[in-house]
């Protein structure tokens, strides 16, 4: 499948959507979303309610294999800094997504995860890592949770 980006006239350089390994590899901005978040809303929600409702809310937001596990072995505080900051991290991600890609988007598909510099990123195994990255900014400050999420999408520029 050909890109709309095409290369200047006369130009010896095509480029197409994830080709052949041995061209360079260039990632271009395909989506940005924000989502800013008072811990304290999910705090409520942990602490008020049955752990029943808890544990379905968390069932709903966060990975089955890559996030619930960790969160069930912290104490409450940081349950309550996790589970915002898994929600803040995948309402930006939702904002970075296609219309039909929204309309399939669900919480628990997707996971935080650190590389091994400590920098975060957001992932769903369902994309090709070849093709596409989300980029993952998170901070916390007082009852405040900001992601950010960057979508990139790669694209290799073939010389001819």
């Amino acid at each position: 499948m050909q890109n709309v980006v095409s290369p200047p006239p006369n130009s010896a350089l095509s480029m197409t959507r994830c080709p052949p390994t041995t061209a360079k590899k260039v990632g271009l901005v395909v989506g940005i979303g924000i989502d800013v978040i008072k811990a304290s809303r999910f705090e409520k929600l942990l602490k008020a309610k049955t752990s029943s409702f808890a544990e379905r809310l968390c069932k709903r937001i966060l990975h089955p294999t890559k996030e619930l596990p960790r969160f069930h072995k912290m104490n409450t505080d940081r349950q309550v800094q996790f589970l915002t900051g898994s929600w803040a991290a995948k309402e930006a991600l939702f904002k970075t997504l296609q219309q039909d890609e929204q309309n399939e988007f669900n919480f628990n598909e997707w996971y935080r995860f650190n590389d091994e510099t400590g920098k975060p990123f957001i992932w769903n195994d369902k994309y090709d890592p070849n093709c596409e990255e989300f980029h993952l900014s998170i901070s916390h400050d007082d009852s405040l949770v900001v992601a950010t999420v960057l979508r990139q999408r790669f694209h290799k520029f073939v010389f001819e």
